[in-house]
């Protein structure tokens, strides 16, 4: 099935709509003249009979949720929750065969932008340059190193870099968003890529640009950089 550029409003279901994203979400989408909110779903909610775009901020027992509301109304699905099982993971792209799909555990674009400087960095300078990375977020936020870090990480061994998860350093203080600094170090300099969040709105107003974005393409498991190489390339508007 494929999704052609949508000329009404979309309609979100948004899944976890009471927690902290989810309601940031509602406030961006009530600032947005291309959708509006069609259902709020939390924990025992039933699943809406309305909405052509499902945007979920939960947990992972929730994104199955937001799968199956998907399911029934046949409607593009953004996952915006991190940590899912493997199980999850193997649904969504079992799900993604018939309606567009993705899973976006950093749904900021400049994060995204940082992902393609660092692969255009190591292309241009080459393994040999030593990469330290130092990710920086709020003291309540348990994991370590974070998700974005380990992606980033993945990004540097993907362009022939080297930098194993356990060299990652991992600050938790005070009430920082989050904070990602990347270093490459070469004979006499220092390439520094940074990536300071403010203000945890911008991932819900990065999560539903890229939810609009997925309404207008076939079924498949898409990816933040697939709309990023689109950006680049010129073939939609900002």
């Amino acid at each position: 099935m494929t999704f052609n550029t949508p000329t009404e409003r979309a309609h979100v279901v948004i899944v976890g709509a009471q927690g902290r994203m989810g309601r940031a979400l509602i406030e961006a989408i009530g600032a947005h003249d291309s959708c509006c909110v069609a259902a709020r779903i939390d924990r025992g909610d039933a699943l809406p009979d309305v909405g052509d775009l499902v945007i979920d901020f939960s947990s992972d027992e929730g994104s199955k949720v937001a799968l199956a509301a998907s399911e029934r109304r046949s409607a593009p699905l953004l996952v915006g929750t991190t940590a899912l099982c493997s199980g999850t993971m193997e649904a969504l792209r079992t799900h993604a065969r018939r309606v567009p799909v993705m899973v976006a555990s950093n749904a900021s674009l400049g994060v995204a932008a940082m992902h393609r400087m660092v692969e255009l960095a190591l292309q241009a300078l080459g393994p040999a340059w030593k990469i330290r990375l130092t990710e920086t977020h709020h003291t309540r936020k348990l994991d370590a190193p974070s998700g974005t870090a380990i992606a980033l990480a993945e990004t540097v061994r993907r362009a022939g870099g080297d930098l194993p998860v356990e060299a990652i350093r991992s600050i938790r203080e005070g009430d920082v968003v989050g904070h990602h600094v990347l270093e490459l170090v070469g004979p006499g300099e220092t390439l520094t890529l940074s990536h300071e969040a403010h203000d945890r709105s911008l991932f819900a107003r990065g999560a539903l640009t890229l939810a609009l974005w997925l309404r207008t393409q076939p079924a498949g498991m898409h990816t933040v950089q697939a709309w990023l190489d689109q950006r680049i390339q010129g073939r939609m508007q900002p």
